[in-house]
């Protein structure tokens, strides 16, 4: 029984540090989307289409052009599907060239590049990393240290 018992904490230990926490679960989701957005902008580039992202507290969303012209969900089977963050992640604030994003508002990766100057900031469990984006398609992600 002594065994038994040694043996179920330590498989309790190996669950614990096996699973990610929420601040490893935020600097993952700001991986992710430093590199969709990275990706994006390069793929509306090359492709010649624009390709549009939308922000929400708790995910986002990349839009394509319709044949109607009319912006349309990228498919569930799509890398830029649409996205929920996992655990407590959440977006806190998105500037675009220094103003806040507006509610609805698209940022929209066009051929000639963004345009504008995108600062993300994506947050959890005390953890905070910003992605920025530039006008000429690069993209970077820092931690936020708090003071």
């Amino acid at each position: 029984l002594v065994v038994l018992a040694i043996m179920a904490v330590v498989a309790a230990a190996v669950v614990i540090v096996a699973l990610p926490g929420d601040a490893e679960a935020a600097r993952a989701e700001a991986r992710r989307l430093a590199a969709l957005l990275e990706s994006a902008m390069r793929d509306a580039r090359a492709s010649g289409s624009s390709i549009a992202w939308s922000a929400e507290r708790q995910g986002y969303a990349f839009w394509q052009r319709g044949d109607d012209g009319d912006w349309a969900l990228y498919p569930r089977t799509s890398l830029y599907r649409s996205r929920a963050f996992a655990g407590r992640t959440e977006l806190t604030r998105v500037r675009v060239d220094g103003r806040d994003l507006a509610p609805g508002e698209r940022v929209v990766f066009s051929p000639q590049g963004l345009r504008s100057v995108l600062a993300v900031t994506v947050a959890g469990a005390g953890e905070q990393f910003t992605i920025y984006g530039d006008v000429i398609g690069r993209v970077s992600l820092a931690r936020v240290y708090s003071d």
